[in-house]
């Protein structure tokens, strides 16, 4: 009965206010969910989850020791709808997004024979100040969607920002990126992640510097800790292709 009264609401709901692609910014028709169907098709994907030797892997294996694997599901294109998308969802409470785009990810890493002994999913974690003024940290949304069609646990706790650092996006040297987050993340459940492969997650890949300085906190409490890393985009600059 409930159902009956709230599906006329719903369609009147559609017709006032209906969904929008944060991509194009067209309607989603009906049956498409968070972004549409063209823009899936037109995604800029990597491919990366395809090779052992993908750039994204390539460029962290210099950062962070016996990285085991490096992926990131499409390329971050400036000035375009896909990076309109990244930005609303890190910064503009479009959680949905984030949801959407790991399950779509983590579809393409289940099948992967690089990524499928994963153990469990570690977002790359939020000062406390920051997470208060978004209201959410995006990269456990991306965990969440990974984790639907991974069928592997997230852990929100074992990985915790000890310090409020400036948005890397301020800094467009890699040395300043790196001395901007270095230090700033503790191990504070080791218990937790031992003897675990740890698929480290997080929205967007540069330079490397913040998942570096996370693995780093993994390897100071667990140094035979095997990591991974996982970023919905990747700058293509930065790796070298």
């Amino acid at each position: 009965m409930k159902d009956r009264f709230l599906s006329p609401l719903r369609w009147i709901g559609d017709q006032l206010f209906p969904a929008i692609c944060p991509v194009c910014g067209e309607a989603l028709a009906p049956g498409e969910r968070t972004i549409c169907l063209r823009c899936r098709w037109d995604m800029p994907l990597t491919d990366y989850w395809t090779g052992s030797d993908n750039p994204a892997a390539a460029m962290l294996r210099k950062r962070i020791p016996d990285l085991h694997q490096a992926s990131a599901l499409l390329y971050f294109r400036h000035e375009s709808g896909y990076r309109a998308m990244i930005h609303s969802l890190k910064y503009g409470g479009r959680r949905d997004i984030a949801i959407a785009l790991g399950e779509m990810f983590g579809s393409e890493l289940r099948d992967s024979p690089f990524f499928d002994r994963a153990d469990v999913l570690v977002p790359v974690p939020l000062h406390w100040s920051k997470r208060m003024q978004r209201g959410y940290n995006q990269a456990e949304e991306i965990c969440a969607g990974l984790s639907s069609s991974m069928g592997i646990p997230c852990d929100f706790r074992a990985l915790k920002r000890i310090r409020r650092t400036r948005t890397q996006a301020l800094h467009r040297d890699s040395d300043a990126r790196r001395r901007n987050v270095e230090g700033a993340f503790r191990l504070r459940c080791p218990d937790r992640l031992r003897g675990r492969h740890i698929l480290l997650v997080d929205d967007v890949l540069t330079t490397g510097a913040t998942v570096t300085a996370c693995a780093a906190a993994i390897r100071t409490a667990l140094p035979e800790a095997v990591i991974s890393v996982a970023t919905l985009a990747v700058v293509r600059g930065h790796t070298r292709e």
